[in-house]
């Protein structure tokens, strides 16, 4: 004997939970977004950037004092030198270096509070201040590795 065809229908059950996997993707998605600036601690811009020379502060500059782009040059002693730019957005790199191996260069843009650029050769630091740093009561986080 033969079996019966039976054609298998969705039932209401089966709807309502694919529904709610849906939902809950959806819902899932539009959370990891970028949000507005004080709902992710990890976008906090900062205020200032700091420059270190010889474990010394040599420099403090506000980004509200910079209109549109600066060059700045940090001399390092013995004909050592290092030159950033600084954007009114926030945002800071080292262009020219005169290290060997120009890993500072290499490091690209820094945008956040307490992320840093290091010289090792010349002795240069170079760091974002501002509300995400730790060092502000306020501050949500107490570190972040990358």
């Amino acid at each position: 004997m033969r079996k019966p065809i039976t054609k298998e229908i969705l039932k209401l059950s089966d709807l309502i939970l694919a529904g709610l996997i849906v939902l809950a993707a959806i819902v899932l998605f539009a959370a990891s977004l970028p949000g507005r600036q004080g709902e992710n601690p990890l976008s906090d811009t900062g205020h200032s950037v700091v420059v270190e020379v010889h474990g010394k502060m040599t420099h403090i500059i506000p980004f509200s004092e910079i209109s549109g782009s600066l060059i700045v040059r940090i001399p390092a002693g013995a004909g050592s030198e290092a030159t950033l730019e600084l954007l009114e957005t926030g945002r800071v790199r080292v262009i020219e270096s005169t290290c060997p191996d120009k890993v500072c260069v290499r490091s690209g843009w820094i945008s956040r509070s307490g992320q840093a650029i290091v010289c090792l050769p010349n002795r240069i630091v170079v760091r974002i201040e501002g509300s995400g740093t730790g060092r502000d009561p306020g501050s949500r986080l107490d570190a972040v590795t990358y």
